[in-house]
């Protein structure tokens, strides 16, 4: 399971570089020709501007040109829509199966023993981090129960941002794209920070963030193997390597070897 799932990920990588390649020259012929093509369209509109009576043999040639044009983008679009059709349907069947070999690798990693300090594990997505709300009932209520009123605290928001009929988001645009985004002015994520500060509220919106990505409908809590030292879900690669050495702990006889991923050829013409 772990060498299919390692070879899928590493072919599905050289495939996305051999499409990127691809494209880039694509555009680069493109970007040749349009030069010329500019070039001449300039040398017109020069013309036009300054007043100058163009010749009917300028004017044939701009016909020319925006006939060319037209042809050449004809030609590229019946050209390039079957191949990058069929490119789209690949890039869409290889991430279905890596992602249904990620969910297949998570399922694996819930029934490992996975020592305390592992760089790698599994984190339950959407689950609060209770740390926060001990350390600010400890302030507020040193002496009033501190530890159950963090709990019941816990309790409290974990059922309110698994409910779905909340949703303190709003739209902005980030890097060009619409995303959804926290929205600060909530009135009760403002009542929170004022009533038990900063840390407790940004560990409901680390939260709500995560069902939000992970299950946006039904607010469910999933898990997912993370890299808890760098913070960050881990990497296919991380994953596999992970499970290949506590298979290698189970069986000395594999301790010592390598895995290695075949290289797969990529053609050229796509």
């Amino acid at each position: 399971m772990a060498d299919h799932a390692l070879m899928l990920h590493e072919n599905h990588k050289q495939e996305m570089e051999a499409i990127h390649a691809k494209l880039i020259q694509l555009e680069r012929q493109l970007e040749q020709r349009d030069k010329a093509l500019v070039l001449i369209a300039r040398q017109l509109n020069m013309k036009l501007q300054a007043g100058e009576k163009v010749p009917e043999e300028d004017h044939q040639r701009l016909y020319a040109v925006m006939t060319y044009v037209r042809n050449i983008l004809d030609e590229e679009g019946k050209r390039m829509k079957i191949p990058l059709l069929d490119l789209f349907k690949r890039e869409q069947a290889n991430s279905k199966e890596l992602q249904e070999n990620r969910q297949e690798l998570v399922q694996g990693f819930e029934n490992m023993p996975i020592s305390g300090g592992a760089d790698v594990g599994i984190k339950r997505m959407g689950q609060l981090d209770e740390n926060p709300f001990r350390a600010a009932c400890n302030l507020k209520y040193r002496d009033n129960d501190p530890d159950g009123k963090a709990a019941r605290l816990v309790s409290y928001w974990q059922e309110e941002i698994q409910n779905p009929l909340w949703r303190p988001f709003m739209t902005m645009l980030v890097d060009e794209e619409d995303k959804e985004v926290i929205d600060d002015n909530d009135p009760r994520l403002s009542k929170l920070r004022l009533d038990y500060g900063d840390s407790v509220c940004n560990a409901v919106k680390d939260a709500l963030r995560e069902l939000n990505e992970y299950s946006p409908d039904k607010r469910r809590i999933m898990n997912e193997v993370w890299n808890f030292r760098e913070g960050r879900k881990a990497t296919m690669t991380e994953v596999i390597t992970y499970i290949l050495e506590q298979l290698a702990v189970a069986d000395p006889g594999l301790r010592g070897k390598e895995f290695k991923v075949p290289p797969k050829k990529c053609s050229n013409s796509i």
